[in-house]
């Protein structure tokens, strides 16, 4: 039965009012009814063990959590698509599924029923099409430096954030000069640089400033200054071989401008919503690191 939670845990202003939602993509609500209806399914489906398993261990705030960050993914990865003229057919769908073993036995363990299961699956295809339209095409140029603790990125986006562009690139060639791992004019590509494809620095906008840990180097937090993106002409069979699971973690990282382009909001409840992790999160201690929009000077 610790494997069923487990699964359960893994499987995953203006506008409308608040009132009622569970969160709100956009012009679009999630009902509050809807992410409790379906906890409740996911509890009765699963059983009264595995429900008191999850009791147990303070688990059930998080299956919530993520049915809400589904449900918001699955609004953007619609607003994705759409954007982008991406579509999945019902075989490459069935596929899927049936590779799985078939829905029915898929969702077991998961919180969807056998429906729910496919439109997952759809999602899930959906986003595999959009990381491999962006995974060839897109780079970024960093200005860079390194910090060794979570509070610590947290106030050096901060100080480079307000310190504007210039102030910024001054202040980590100097991190540099003193033998800070640091360097300025960084071009990273998502297709040649694996392990940063599905990393927050995709997913932000120029002039934006950006914090997180290293997949690399452990203990290590990289605070990043974007000066540019691109998105190049993309290279024939440049995909080749690459890992779906990269190319799906990639077309999440895309969501995230997705999200800052509509807005989303979460209901207090259920945490808050973290735009580099691209999912809903507990609280501001458990966000996938910090972003802020660099300072520009006002125009003279």
């Amino acid at each position: 039965m610790a494997t069923v939670a487990a699964g359960l845990l893994a499987a995953c202003g203006s506008g409308p009012s608040q009132l009622g939602a569970a969160a709100i993509v956009g012009d679009t609500t999630v009902p509050l009814d809807q992410v409790q209806s379906q906890l409740r399914f996911v509890l009765e489906k699963e059983g009264p063990e595995a429900e008191a398993q999850l009791v147990q261990g303070r688990q059930l705030d998080d299956v919530a959590r993520q049915i809400v960050t589904l449900e918001v993914r699955h609004e953007l990865i619609t607003a994705a698509a759409r954007r982008e003229g991406l579509s999945v057919g019902e075989q490459q769908v069935t596929e899927l599924v049936d590779s799985l073993g078939g829905a029915e036995a898929a969702s077991a363990g998961t919180i969807f029923d056998a429906e729910g299961f496919r439109a997952r699956a759809r999602d899930q295809l959906l986003v595999v099409e959009l990381g491999r339209k962006y995974l060839p095409r897109l780079s970024v140029t960093v200005d860079f430096t390194t910090v060794g603790t979570r509070v610590a990125a947290m106030e050096r986006v901060a100080e480079l954030a307000a310190a504007g562009p210039q102030g910024a690139r001054e202040s980590i060639q100097a991190d540099a000069a003193r033998g800070t791992a640091a360097a300025v004019d960084q071009e990273l590509s998502a297709l040649d640089a694996p392990e940063f494809a599905s990393a927050p620095v995709f997913g932000v906008a120029t002039d934006t400033v950006v914090g997180f840990p290293s997949d690399v180097q452990e203990g290590t937090w990289l605070v990043m200054v974007v000066t540019d993106v691109t998105t190049a002409p993309p290279v024939g069979g440049a995909l080749s071989g690459v890992d779906p699971a990269l190319l799906e973690a990639a077309g999440i990282r895309r969501l995230a401008p997705v999200a800052t382009d509509v807005g989303v909001r979460i209901n207090p409840r259920y945490g808050i919503w973290d735009p580099l992790s691209v999912q809903a999160v507990p609280n501001e201690n458990e966000t996938a690191g910090f972003v802020a929009p660099l300072r520009r000077p006002p125009p003279v």
